[in-house]
This record gives C-alpha cells, structure tokens and sequence, in this order.
C-alpha cells in the first residue's frame, strides 16, 4: 500500500517577484531599502534642533552667546561692515600716507610765510613805535625852543603881548607862578630901564620821555639892550619839564643851570664881562627862577 505524504506547498515569496521593480508596495520591498532610508530621520531631528531656542543658564551666558556678533545673522551684521568700510574709507584706507616731496616742500614755503609775516608785523610795529617816539622827541624840542625864546625875548613897550605868548605854552599851575614873578617884581624893572630882549636856540636836548612827561635842556644865546647898556650871553642854559595835555606839550617848570659866556657893554662904551656870573647882569631876566 502506497503512502502519500501531504508536501505543504510553499507559498511564493513576495522578495523574489519583486526584485527590482520600484513600483513594487512599500511592505512587499526588500528591508535594505527601508534601512537606507532610516539616517534621514536623525537629520531632520538635527535641523529642528538648529530652530530650538538656545536655553539659558543662570548667568545669561546663552542669551549673552546669541547676542555675540557670531550669532547674528547676515542681514544683522551688514550694517555694522558698512560702518567700518566708511570709517577706513573716511581714513584712506585704513593706511596713512608718507609724506611726498611735494606735499613737504608745500609745508615749508607755508611755514616760510607765516614766519615772514609774523616779522614783517614785529617790524612794522617796531617802526611804527619808532616813528611815534621820534615825532614825540621833534614836539618836545619844538615847544621847548619856542618856550625858551619867548621867556627871553620882550619889548619894555608891550610887555603884556610877551607876558600872554609864555603863559599860552606853560601848565596852569606854572602860568600863575610865572604871573606873580613876572607882575611882582620883572615887570617894573623892564619897563623902567627900557629894556628890549632877542634870544636864538641855539640846541636843545630831550633827556627823558615818557608817554606824557619829558624833560629837555634848551641852549640860547640872547641880547638885552637898555638904557644901562647891553648884556650879551652865550650858551644859556634852560633845564624844562613838560607834560602832554590835550595833545599838546605844555611847560610846568624851568630853571636857569648857568651860560657859557656873558658880557656887558654900558653905554659909555665900556664892557664887564663875566663868564656864567649873573651877579653882573644890570638887566633884569624873564625867567622867574634863576
């Protein structure tokens, strides 16, 4: 008697008949396709990392990290690029120039000049200072020789007209001085010996200047003619103070310091002289101090 034996039938496996073929169904491909395709999955979890927001500690220190320069983006950090590319192009580049020769030689013809014109200014003030001195010292000298020529020049006729002339060149407090000399005692003695005066500069000296006082030596020669006879001096010296008033030179005080020579003729022709001695003089002097 034959005995079968019931063979199960295998069932076709679905990996073989699909070998190959892409359009095969997900469950019915091979398990290495669905192993390539698990690595995607960490991926992904890493970019969704990238977008979480970083966590901060006790100190900030995260929040401090994000804030950095390196964690801002491209559209953050293109202003502050923008504002070191004007600053270096606002300082040439970053790079300092050498000087040339030209920018060297420009530099010295400017210093030249301001040097010229700083001198050019001390000298024209130095010139002009000069120039005022030298026209204070010429005013001075001036008023001093005509002041000096009216105190010894006088008609006995017309003894107010010389009086007036010397008051008009002296300081108020020197004028009255003069006044009470000139009336108190000159006066009577001119008009009783008939006496006519002439006087010449013959120099005069400025020894000291100031913005408003001066002191000047004034050298005369002068002739007195009266009925006593003539007195002929040379060389007189008159020692002046002056001071500027009202832009005027004005004498506040003089004295008489002695003459070289002096001779007197009488009228009967005969002639005294005396070398710098008044005592011999008969005729009287205008100066109110002798």
């Amino acid at each position: 008697m034959t005995t079968k034996t019931d063979t199960p039938q295998q069932e076709p496996n679905p990996s073989i008949s699909w070998l190959g073929d892409d359009t095969a169904p997900a469950s019915a491909r091979p398990a290495g396709d669905a192993a390539e395709q698990t690595p995607a999955e960490p991926a992904a979890e890493e970019s969704a990392g990238q977008s979480k927001p970083p966590s901060t500690g006790k100190d900030g220190s995260a929040a401090a990290d994000a804030a950095s320069p390196e964690a801002t983006g491209p559209d953050d950090a293109e202003p502050a690029v923008k504002t070191v590319q004007a600053k270096r192009a606002a300082d040439g580049g970053g790079k300092r120039r050498r000087p040339t020769a030209g920018m060297l030689l420009k530099a010295a013809v400017a210093v030249a000049l301001v040097a010229s014109t700083v001198t050019a200014g001390l000298q024209w003030h130095r010139a002009e200072t000069l120039a005022a001195e030298q026209e204070a010292r010429r005013q001075v000298r001036e008023r001093a020789g005509q002041f000096g020529v009216a105190l010894l020049s006088y008609r006995h006729n017309d003894l107010k007209a010389a009086r007036e002339k010397v008051m008009s060149m002296a300081s108020a407090d020197f004028a009255k001085t003069y006044d009470v000399a000139f009336t108190g005692g000159l006066e009577g003695v001119i008009t009783q010996l008939k006496a006519d005066a002439t006087a010449t500069v013959s120099d005069v000296y400025v020894s000291e200047l100031s913005d408003t006082t001066a002191k000047a030596i004034v050298v005369l020669d002068s002739e007195v003619r009266s009925s006593a006879g003539t007195r002929r001096v040379v060389g007189s010296y008159l020692e002046m103070d002056l001071v500027l008033q009202k832009g005027e030179w004005m004498i506040t005080d003089v004295s008489s310091i002695g003459a070289l020579d002096e001779q007197m003729t009488d009228t009967g022709g005969g002639k005294d002289s005396g070398k710098g001695d008044r005592s011999r003089a008969a005729e009287p002097s205008a100066s109110p101090r002798q």
